[in-house]
C-alpha cells in the first residue's frame, strides 16, 4: 500500500471512534503510527501495531482508551469479601500473557475476574467446584475452577449444569 493511499482515509475504532488521517508518522525505517482527526479537528494518534485490518476504511484497537482507563493493581491493598470482612493483604498477581489470571491474598489464590480494585480490593463471593464435573466417566471440568458465567454455560451445553451447581455446595 503506498502512504498516498492513506491520507484522508477513514479510520475506526473497534471502540467506536471515528475519524480520518491526516498524517503518517515514521522513524527508524518504519511507519510508526498515524496521526488522525475525528469530526470536530480533535488529533489523536494510533499506533500501526493497533491496526486490525486494512480496507474501504482502517480498523483499529483502541488501546489509548485502555490505557485512559487503566488502574493500577497495587500490592499491599486490604482485600475484604462482599460482607466487609478482612481476607488480608494482596501479595502478588499473576499475568499470563498480560492478562491477569489471579491475585494471592495470604496463602490462598483468588480468580482476577472476581475482584474489584479500588482504594481496597473487594473479593466477589465466587463458587468453586468440590469435585469434577463428569460425563460418560469423562471430566469437563476441573475440581477447583471458579464458577464463572463461561463455565456455567459450558456446562449447560455439555448437559450438566445442575451437577456443576451441586458441586459447589
Amino acid at each position: 500500500m503506498n502512504i498516498s493511499e492513506l491520507f484522508g482515509k477513514k479510520i475506526v475504532s473497534t471502540q467506536g471512534k471515528v475519524g480520518y488521517i491526516v498524517s503518517v508518522n515514521g522513524g527508524a525505517g518504519r511507519v510508526e503510527c498515524l496521526l488522525c482527526a475525528d469530526a470536530e479537528e480533535n488529533e489523536f494518534t494510533v499506533d500501526v501495531k493497533n491496526i486490525i485490518s486494512l480496507g474501504e476504511k482502517i480498523i483499529y484497537e483502541d488501546r489509548e482508551s485502555a490505557i485512559k482507563s487503566a488502574q493500577p493493581l497495587r500490592l499491599g491493598r486490604a482485600v475484604f469479601d462482599e460482607k466487609g470482612i478482612y481476607i488480608g493483604d494482596v501479595e502478588d498477581y499473576v499475568f499470563i500473557k498480560g492478562k491477569p489470571l489471579k491475585a494471592k491474598i495470604g496463602k490462598k489464590n483468588y480468580p482476577a475476574e472476581g475482584l474489584v480494585c479500588g482504594d481496597v480490593v473487594i473479593v466477589k463471593n465466587t463458587k468453586r467446584l468440590k469435585s469434577n464435573v463428569t460425563k460418560n466417566g469423562k471430566i469437563i471440568i476441573k475440581k477447583g475452577t471458579a464458577v464463572t458465567p463461561e463455565i456455567l454455560l459450558k456446562a449447560q451445553e455439555n448437559g450438566e449444569y445442575v451437577q456443576t451447581n451441586l458441586k459447589t455446595l
